[in-house]
């Protein structure tokens, strides 16, 4: 489930591509963020009012008096909230940066920087290379331990998975 602060990104992150209703963002949120995240209707709403009291977004003009159908677009302010949290993980005090927060920054970048891109997975790779360095000693902890052969094959499972990851955003840096 998206953590608010998140979802907040998320939203801003969408509404850069083009104005959405919030039903089109429920329905895109579920169709490329499914993997990684999942947010109801119920939070996707009230995000959306906080963001509109902040004035991260706004609501375009509607000619139909009819409808309840609401349609945001991003503000001038939204839009720069959102380039600065994009920018925020390569700030000279963050040393490691958290799978969440590096799939979504991922998610929307675009090609239009690529030493930043270079920065990210920089950034990544190093913070994988600390997550190996717990995981091979918790592994050396449980590896002689035969009631603990379920957490030693999770710990190895998870190794692995880094490390290919590593394998994956080093060859990217190249």
């Amino acid at each position: 489930m998206a953590r608010s602060n998140t979802l907040k990104y998320i939203i801003l992150g969408l509404l850069t591509r083009k104005p959405l209703t919030g039903y089109d963002i429920k329905q895109t949120f579920d169709k490329e963020k499914a993997e990684f995240w999942t947010a109801p209707f119920s939070q996707i709403y009230p995000e959306l009012n906080r963001m509109l009291n902040n004035d991260l977004i706004s609501l375009l003009p509607t000619s139909d008096t009819n409808t309840r159908k609401k349609t945001y677009q991003l503000t001038a302010h939204g839009r720069e909230v959102f380039q600065n949290w994009l920018q925020l993980p390569l700030a000279a005090s963050e040393s490691t940066l958290d799978n969440d927060n590096f799939i979504l920054r991922l998610h929307f970048l675009g090609h239009t920087d690529p030493t930043f891109l270079k920065n990210l997975l920089a950034l990544r790779v190093k913070t994988l290379n600390l997550e190996i360095t717990q995981l091979e000693f918790e592994l050396t902890e449980v590896v002689n331990h035969p009631e603990q052969y379920g957490r030693e094959l999770i710990i190895k499972k998870e190794l692995a998975n880094k490390k290919s990851d590593v394998k994956l955003w080093k060859k990217e840096l190249k």
